[in-house]
């Protein structure tokens, strides 16, 4: 018998295939077309000349009008689909799509039954023709769809018959890099494909600093894997408040949202409370913001709130606690100061 958890993805492949005539009919054009207006407000330099200037206002607005269908129709039901089925928890990165399912796969791969055969190949069979066949992210979905092919590779590759890699004529390619300034110079050699690049830890954090403050984690360097996706974007600008980003452009971009507002004690602890934080920690953030004030001359944090970032981010390089995989010290340090309304 097929367990719920499994079946729950079983159930949103049926969705996106009831979806799928219409989309190829009726919205991979209108993203053609958003791509091809996009292409000419980049030739645009609004802030050297008027007449560009006039010309990209149109062009923006034109771009802004034509995608509302596909934030009202694609967007926002798929995203609402993944959270009735409780495949994804609603966080910002996505990362919940990996967490909430990856057991429940390992699970199944131990007690699937030999009539469960059958019914998985055939929606592994669906889930590829969706994605072969639209080939797209619809301008919108590049993050989504890219943790959702993780977690069906995970279970399908299970059932398989050969070696061959059924998802690569869709799949984002992931590119090992040693450090940032690697991962810059192959999204420019990459421009017009959509490249995922795997980033040791160490060339993003300064493990001394956490050792510091939590030398017993660290008797050996931890085996993290950070991944940046990049690919050709724009910003189409926060047409429905979701910040969306469409995946055609130039722009590289490391998805991670942060909605605190400044002074907002409790937009602050929401926000970490989607990382995954824990309670007592956020508190502890809390009262560390309302009595410690940064550096607003040299956007610097105070003393207690580097220490903060370094403790929490020390727990998520270890693995310890709920806290979201990506989550770094820069994005902690983001949120600090977002709320403090300093170097945003």
């Amino acid at each position: 018998m097929i367990p719920q958890r499994i079946q729950a993805l079983f159930d949103f492949i049926d969705y996106l295939d009831s979806k799928k005539i219409e989309y190829i009919n009726t919205y991979i054009p209108l993203c053609e077309e958003l791509s091809s207006l996009d292409v000419q407000r980049s030739k645009l330099e609004p802030k050297s000349n008027y007449l560009d200037k006039q010309k990209y206002d149109a062009i923006q607005k034109e771009i802004e009008e034509k995608f509302q269908p596909i934030t009202l129709n694609i967007y926002t039901p798929v995203l609402n689909k993944l959270k009735d089925l409780e495949i994804w928890s609603g966080d910002d990165i996505f990362t919940s799509i990996w967490n909430n399912n990856s057991s429940a796969i390992s699970d199944f791969k131990e007690s699937f039954e030999s009539d469960d055969i059958a019914k998985v190949i055939a929606y592994k069979q669906k889930y590829l023709n969706f994605r072969k066949e639209t080939n797209s992210n619809f301008l919108c979905l590049q993050i989504v769809f890219s943790n959702l092919d993780d977690i069906y590779k995970e279970l399908f590759d299970f059932f398989k018959d050969t070696a061959e890699n059924e998802f690569e004529s869709f799949e984002i390619k992931t590119v090992k890099v040693n450090s940032i300034a690697d991962a810059v110079k192959g999204f420019a050699a990459n421009k017009e494909k959509a490249v995922r690049f795997s980033i040791p830890q160490e060339s993003l954090f300064d493990y001394q600093n956490v050792r510091q403050y939590y030398p017993q984690m660290y008797h050996q360097m931890p085996t993290i894997k950070n991944e940046i996706i990049m690919g050709n974007k724009i910003q189409v600008g926060d047409i429905t408040g979701d910040n969306i980003i469409l995946n055609n452009g130039d722009e590289a971009n490391i998805h991670a949202t942060i909605n605190v507002s400044k002074g907002n004690l409790d937009s602050l602890k929401r926000q970490l409370s989607k990382y995954g934080i824990e309670n007592e920690d956020i508190e502890e953030l809390a009262e560390i913001v309302q009595t410690e004030s940064p550096n607003s001359a040299s956007n610097t944090l105070g003393e207690k709130s580097n220490g903060w970032i370094l403790k929490v981010a020390g727990k998520a390089l270890s693995g310890a606690g709920k806290i979201a995989t990506g989550i770094s010290s820069n994005i902690l340090a983001n949120v600090i100061r977002h709320y403090y309304g300093i170097g945003i």
